[in-house]
């Protein structure tokens, strides 16, 4: 019997053991059940992934906050190249969310967002690299985050 596990956020922050979002001996067991369940395949929302970062960019230390982006960036990686840990559903824009989450877990200034709006911040670089060539484009970013505005590609 093959069993499929569609792992959740509260379980992601347990699996990595976020601070403050996380329990010690719960986050313990889990890492050896998971282990244990050699045949079973792991499925994980992309959603899910977004709202995991979403906790990183809350842990106070910045080292802690690194690594832990690191890590879930080479988990994203990993499981887009060999399916392991964990299969990301949907699996329709993989590639583009590899990128961004790498992208997330490398810049120290968008540890300060989350990964939502650091794929604001791709999303809004690729359209000002579109456009480059075809006339006057500004491309904006609409927000009140600070640190979001600051990757605007277009001061406004």
């Amino acid at each position: 019997m093959i069993r499929v596990f569609v792992v959740d956020t509260t379980y992601l922050l347990e699996l990595y053991s976020v601070p403050k979002s996380s329990e010690t001996n719960f986050s313990r067991d889990l890492r050896d059940r998971m282990a244990r369940e050699t045949s079973a395949r792991f499925h994980v929302p992309v959603g899910c992934l977004y709202k995991l970062c979403d906790h990183i960019t809350d842990v106070r230390d910045g080292d802690s906050r690194r690594r832990l982006a690191r890590q879930v960036a080479n988990d994203v990686e990993s499981s887009f190249e060999r399916a392991r840990p964990w299969v990301i559903a949907p699996a329709k824009d993989l590639p583009e969310l590899v990128k961004s989450v790498r992208t997330f877990a490398e810049d120290t200034g968008r540890l300060k967002l989350n990964l939502t709006n650091s794929q604001t911040v791709d999303i809004a670089k690729a359209l000002k690299a579109k456009y480059r060539g075809l006339g006057d484009y500004r491309v904006h970013i609409w927000t009140k985050n600070r640190f979001l505005k600051a990757y605007e590609p277009d001061p406004e």
